[in-house]
């Protein structure tokens, strides 16, 4: 769960940073199709790298835990 909401403040920090770019640069409006698409496209982007990159981290979390578990059993 945790891995989700790193992936959540990524994509919300990424494209809100654009966003405010592209808002003062005065590429679109606010509430414009431009705005919506910045978001859904860094969203798209974000749910894809958080996808290929989460056997780096899921499957070292899961280990971690699983030795925690039989470390405690032993005791």
């Amino acid at each position: 769960m945790i891995y989700v909401s790193v992936w959540v403040v990524i994509w919300g920090t990424a494209s809100s940073l654009v966003d405010w770019l592209l808002l003062h640069a005065d590429l679109y409006q606010e509430g414009s199709f431009g705005q919506a698409a910045t978001f859904i496209g860094y969203g798209a982007a974000a749910s894809v790298l958080a996808v290929r990159l989460s056997s780096r981290f899921l499957f070292k979390i899961e280990a971690a835990e699983q030795g925690a578990d039989s470390d405690q059993s032993a005791s």
